[in-house]
């Protein structure tokens, strides 16, 4: 008898080392953290809560084309909100569904108390599919 596994959940492959920024930080602090750690995006927080994402479509969407200062315009300013994120128990299949219909490449994972677990990446659905030979 071959035994069925239970498809994927967001938990069973989401990132749990997320740089998180504070909102406060200049869009130059997050870059060089951003560069650094070599990563596509930084969730900002705003009183210790993620409120937040900054991504590279934001830095090249929104300050590159304004011409700003990057040095003195902080991060909160300019990250994308609200932030949507999605539940640890939830499928692969919704979370892809979710990234597809808001046109989006990251879903931080949060709590009931809306607690920053980890992230999702549309990579991390890809690789899953990949690993699990999934089927859509």
């Amino acid at each position: 008898m071959v035994k069925l596994l239970s498809y994927p959940k967001v938990k069973d492959i989401m990132q749990r080392n997320v740089v998180k920024v504070d909102g406060e930080n200049s869009i130059i602090e997050v870059c060089k953290i951003m560069g650094e750690k070599h990563i596509g995006s930084v969730i900002v927080e705003i009183e210790r809560k993620p409120t937040g994402i900054f991504t590279e479509r934001d830095l090249l969407s929104k300050i590159f084309l304004s011409k700003l200062d990057i040095e003195k315009v902080k991060v909160k300013d300019y990250m994308s909100k609200p932030l949507v994120t999605i539940k640890p128990d939830v499928g692969l299949r919704e979370a892809a569904r979710m990234m597809s219909e808001l046109h989006i490449r990251r879903l931080p994972v949060v709590d009931d108390e809306g607690r920053l677990l980890g992230i999702i990446t549309s990579s991390d659905i890809v690789s899953a599919i990949a690993k699990y030979g999934l089927e859509f």
